[in-house]
């Protein structure tokens, strides 16, 4: 700790003057251009190009609804004129134990230790 404080105190010094020196000789930046933001038209085209892609995408939209109304109304027809057969549970509990040799990581469990 000592020794980071007594190199600080000798280095920073040092660091202050390298930084000043550097900092005098820049040039002051101009912030803006002076024109109107967007002015160069750049802006324009991606305007353009969102605005027709979210057109062409509510049309595509619109479209599809419309066109398959009746697609899925035939659809539906189709599956509600199908025969359903009546639902039936499982017996509960299984009326017999399953075979544990037909299942490999079930053998060590249902075997007898010898």
């Amino acid at each position: 700790m000592v020794l980071c404080r007594a190199a600080w105190r000798k280095l920073a010094p040092l660091a202050r003057m390298s930084v000043s020196a550097f900092s005098r000789n820049v040039p002051a930046r101009q912030m803006s251009s002076g024109g109107v933001p967007g002015s160069s038209g750049t802006n324009l085209i991606y305007i353009l190009l969102c605005g027709g892609s979210f057109t062409g995408a509510i049309y595509y939209s619109y479209k599809t609804l419309t066109s398959d109304k009746a697609r899925f109304h035939d659809r539906v027809n189709e599956i509600s004129t199908r025969p359903k057969d009546e639902w039936t549970p499982k017996p509960w509990p299984p009326k017999s134990k399953p075979n544990c040799l037909s299942i490999p990581f079930m053998c060590a469990i249902c075997l007898p230790l010898a």
